[in-house]
């Protein structure tokens, strides 16, 4: 019941939205998801960082780690052991959940704004070049696909070029894989959402640029 009122609501809002918009559903979905997503942008930046320092501790801590590899090689047991035992006297965990649990506290509202999107607001509702925003369009598919790749190439390297390539690649995929089944409305939704994380990604890449580190 809770949360049929929240579609309602999020669903009310984009319509209200529209009213101010001149009408257009397709600027107010924009408009709705830019708002949601830089509200959200204090807290995706902290994990943003909380998660890249998780990384260099582990990074820092690797070496140490593939000591013990070759060390306890045959002894699979004694590996996960020792390996559990250099992480615990360095306050490093595998798995951050911290992080974890902040990234599950945005999930509803990501989620209600899918459900009321997934099928579009309504039949036969243009938008720029699209008949019917409540189905698929090509591409409007590939031009978010190419600005989420793009927001996540514009944070910070991890400094592997393969696995960050690898990864690139795997985000493009799973967008045009994903986006391709729902309605245009969502994958507006999804393109406003990038220029957020492609702003969030600059943030991010400033701040671990050596002269920002040196003035700090």
């Amino acid at each position: 019941m809770f949360w049929a009122e929240v579609i309602d609501l999020l669903r009310a809002l984009i319509f209200s939205v529209a009213h101010v918009c001149n009408g257009s559903i397709g600027v107010a979905v924009i408009v709705v998801s830019l708002v949601i997503r830089l509200a959200l942008l204090p807290l995706t930046l902290r994990l943003a960082r909380r998660a890249a320092a998780h990384r260099r501790r582990l990074l820092d801590l690797q070496p140490e780690v593939e000591r013990l590899q070759r060390r306890y090689a045959k002894d699979p047991s004694a590996m996960w052991r020792e390996t559990a035992a250099l992480y615990r006297r360095h306050g490093v965990k595998h798995v951050d959940m911290g992080g974890m649990l902040g990234a599950l506290a945005q999930a509803p509202v990501f989620l209600a704004l899918y459900s009321v999107l997934r099928r579009g607001l309504g039949s036969g509702i243009r938008f720029l070049w699209i008949a019917d925003s409540a189905m698929p369009n090509a591409v409007l598919t590939v031009v978010v696909a190419g600005l989420t790749t793009a927001s996540i190439a514009i944070g910070p390297s991890t400094g592997n070029r393969t696995a960050q390539f690898l990864t690139l690649g795997l985000m493009a995929a799973m967008t045009l894989w994903f986006l391709s089944s729902t309605s245009a409305l969502f994958a507006l939704s999804t393109g406003a959402g990038s220029l957020v994380g492609a702003l969030q990604g600059h943030l991010l890449r400033r701040e671990s640029s050596p002269a920002v580190a040196v003035r700090t």
